[in-house]
């Protein structure tokens, strides 16, 4: 391959990672109907539909959003946009944390050093709360002593 088509090549793969879901950056294709966007997206985002995902969906709704500030769907579509990135987010979450219980379930040994550390961190931050809400308690009981002090009687 020459230099020049593969520089070619390169600009424009650039271009499409860098302006979105098409190759120019135009948010959706010449000629697409926005809407259509919109239902691919939900089509994507059908528990049914077993080929769905939900980074075509997010990749579509972002499109369609992307279209224009008239659509019918503008307030769904940036809905779902954010349930769908929520829904990635819980994702990648859960596979955490399962995969922190199969640690746990092989009998892996925890770090002691690391327990210890979260435990003695634990216990500073209760005693710093402790110790600002006696402070808190101090400054209440003054106030409450300064309120139910009788007022001195005017020099008449």
């Amino acid at each position: 391959m020459s230099r020049a088509a593969l520089l070619g090549l390169l600009c424009l793969t650039a271009g499409a990672c860098r302006h979105g879901p098409t190759l120019f950056g135009s948010g959706s294709a010449p000629g697409v109907d926005p809407d259509s966007l919109y239902w691919k997206a939900i089509f994507q985002l059908d528990a049914a539909n077993k080929r769905g995902s939900l980074d075509s969906a997010t990749t579509y709704l972002e499109a369609y959003l992307a279209s224009g500030p008239t659509q019918s769907h503008r307030r769904e579509a940036m809905v779902l946009r954010q349930l769908a990135r929520d829904a990635r987010q819980l994702a990648r979450v859960q596979g955490a944390l399962q995969q922190a219980r199969a640690d746990s379930a092989d009998g892996r040994p925890r770090s002691d050093t690391d327990s210890k550390r979260r435990e003695d961190e634990a216990v500073k931050e209760i005693q710093r709360l402790k110790d600002e809400l006696a402070k808190a308690n101090e400054e209440l009981d003054r106030i409450r002593k300064r309120l139910a002090a009788p007022k001195p009687p005017n020099g008449r």
